[in-house]
C-alpha cells in the first residue's frame, strides 16, 4: 500500500471516530463517559478522570472517616458537630475498681444547661460529667447498668447531688445518660465503680444554682394591742 493510500485511510478513520464522539455527545452522555469512550477508541490520551469521593474528606484517616460516618466527629470545615467522643472511656478502659457503689442513676434536666455546678463549671449536657453527694470532685466513675453489663459510661464528678431520694447515687449529664441508654427510663439501677479518687473537696454540699428572682413584698407590722 502506497503512502498516499495509507494517509487517506488514516484520514477516513479519524473522521469516523470524530463522528462517533459527536454521536455520544448528542445522546446526552456525560463528559466522563465520552472521555472514556475516546480513550478506548484510541483517539484521546489516557488520563485520570476525577471520581466523586465517598469519604468525607481525602485528608481524613480511616478511623476519623469512620467517626464522621458514625456522627461522633464533626467534618472538618463545617460547623455541624455530632455527639462528642468520650475520652474518659479510652483513658480508663483497663482501670481496676477501687470501690463499688450500688444504687440508682438519673440524669440532669435539659433546663440546667449552662448553670454553674458545685465546682463552678457551667453544666454542659454534652460533657461526660456527673453529680455525687460526697465523692471528691475529680473522681472518675465507671457507671454500669445492673441489668446489662455491656452498657457503661465513664464520667467525672464535678457537682453535688442527687438529692431527695437516698436510692439515687449519681446524677449523669445528658451525654452520659444517652451512652448508658437510660434517657427513656429516666432512672435505672446501676453500679458505680470508683476508678480514680479525685483531689478536690469532698463532703456534702448543695448544687450551685442561680438564685430565682422574687418579687419584693412589703412587710406589714401590726401594732400589739
Amino acid at each position: 500500500m502506497s503512502a498516499r493510500v495509507r494517509a487517506v485511510a488514516l484520514l477516513v478513520a479519524s473522521l469516523t471516530l470524530a463522528g462517533c464522539a459527536g454521536t455520544i455527545a448528542q445522546d446526552g452522555t456525560s463528559p466522563d463517559a465520552r472521555a472514556r469512550a475516546l480513550v478506548r477508541a484510541g483517539t484521546a490520551p489516557p488520563q485520570r478522570i476525577a471520581e466523586t469521593p465517598d469519604a468525607p474528606s481525602p485528608s481524613l484517616s480511616a478511623s476519623d472517616a469512620a467517626l464522621v460516618r458514625a456522627g461522633t466527629l464533626p467534618i472538618e470545615g463545617t460547623s455541624v458537630a455530632g455527639p462528642r467522643v468520650n475520652a474518659l472511656d479510652a483513658e480508663h478502659r483497663d482501670a481496676p475498681a477501687l470501690d463499688v457503689l450500688r444504687g440508682r442513676a438519673s440524669y440532669y434536666h435539659d433546663g440546667l444547661a449552662g448553670r454553674p455546678t458545685a465546682t463552678g463549671e457551667p453544666y454542659d449536657p454534652q460533657a461526660f460529667t456527673c453529680a455525687h453527694r460526697t465523692l471528691p470532685f475529680g473522681t472518675v466513675l465507671r457507671v454500669v447498668l445492673a441489668d446489662d453489663a455491656a452498657r457503661s459510661v465513664t464520667v467525672r464528678v464535678n457537682d453535688r447531688g442527687p438529692f431527695g431520694d437516698a436510692r439515687r447515687i449519681v446524677d449523669l449529664s445528658r451525654a452520659a445518660a444517652e451512652q448508658l441508654g437510660i434517657v427513656r427510663r429516666g432512672v435505672a439501677e446501676v453500679r458505680a465503680e470508683i476508678l480514680v479518687r479525685g483531689e478536690g473537696s469532698s463532703g456534702r454540699g448543695r448544687r450551685r444554682r442561680r438564685a430565682p428572682r422574687r418579687a419584693a413584698h412589703p412587710t406589714t407590722i401590726r401594732a400589739a394591742r
